[in-house]
């Protein structure tokens, strides 16, 4: 099997856990009650060189330093944004970036920097099985079977059953509200959405081109004009500037008809805000 190529979208404005957290020193660098960054349990849950080729990872340019020092075992390949424009461009210049070091059929796993995820094996287990269907050409999305009604992430509800663990996607939902949070709980047919996707490179950049084309056109010329350090991108800003601000589900999963969702029983957080936090310092408690 080709080795799976890690692209940790290490991106943030430092916004939603402040005062604790800031623009020169997001979340994804701050030891939480998690033991230690969310960035370093990141490049850990990719760090078995028999999965998993060197990251490529996508981060603001303001912290250059701290990427480049924190990350430095794992020998990546750092694309620097001058500005943060959300996931979908940060996605389609890592695959344009994974395809010039790895080629276009490279599968690649798509993974926000500020996740909790203690299981490592079982996060293994579940991109191992997801492959298969990423080499055939979909775009795996993998759901989290929810514990609680919960208002702060999204949800998909699942389709029909592909494999033991896969389904089709029928729908994608928002932050619902309460009422409607349990209901989608009841119901058995829901998975929180995790945010985290594995694809072939070639596949994530032909449906941005299908779907946001203009993210595709910006993307690439920002690559082209990269300057170019030995494993260091630094885009261009008024280039990469050009990119609309908008989110890879929005781009491309509400849209694709390549899309669909593994349901996977490890444990997971989103810990991008302080009820997140809190509700986990609580349980550890």
């Amino acid at each position: 099997m080709k080795k799976i190529v890690p692209l940790i979208l290490a991106g943030g404005q430092g916004s939603r856990l402040w005062p604790a957290s800031t623009p020169d020193l997001p979340k994804q660098f701050i030891p939480l009650a998690t033991g230690g960054t969310t960035f370093e349990n990141t490049l850990m849950r990719v760090a078995d060189t028999h999965i998993f080729s060197a990251p490529v990872i996508i981060c603001a340019a303001r912290h250059h330093d701290k990427v480049a020092d924190i990350a430095k075992d794992w020998n990546p390949h750092i694309i620097y944004e001058p500005l943060g424009r959300n996931t979908a461009p940060a996605a389609c210049v890592g695959a344009i970036i994974a395809t010039q070091i790895y080629g276009d059929d490279s599968n690649i796993l798509i993974l926000p920097a500020d996740h909790y995820i203690p299981d490592r094996e079982e996060f293994q287990k579940a991109v191992l099985r997801a492959v298969d269907f990423s080499a055939m050409g979909k775009i795996v999305t993998f759901g989290i079977r929810p514990e609680f009604p919960h208002i702060e992430y999204g949800y998909i509800q699942k389709g029909n059953k592909i494999d033991d663990v896969t389904y089709s996607i029928l729908s994608f939902t928002e932050k619902p509200h309460l009422e409607k949070a349990e209901s989608y709980f009841a119901s058995g047919e829901y998975v929180w959405n995790a945010g985290i996707f594995l694809t072939r490179a070639d596949v994530l950049v032909q449906e941005i081109k299908t779907h946001q084309t203009d993210v595709l056109l910006y993307a690439q010329e920002s690559c082209d004009k990269a300057d170019k350090n030995n494993q260091s991108y630094f885009l261009d800003e008024a280039i990469f500037g050009k990119c609309p601000k908008i989110s890879f589900d929005y781009a491309v999963m509400e849209k694709t008809d390549k899309a669909c969702v593994a349901e996977v029983n490890f444990h997971w957080r989103d810990m991008g805000g302080w009820d997140a936090l809190m509700e986990f310092t609580n349980k550890s408690s």
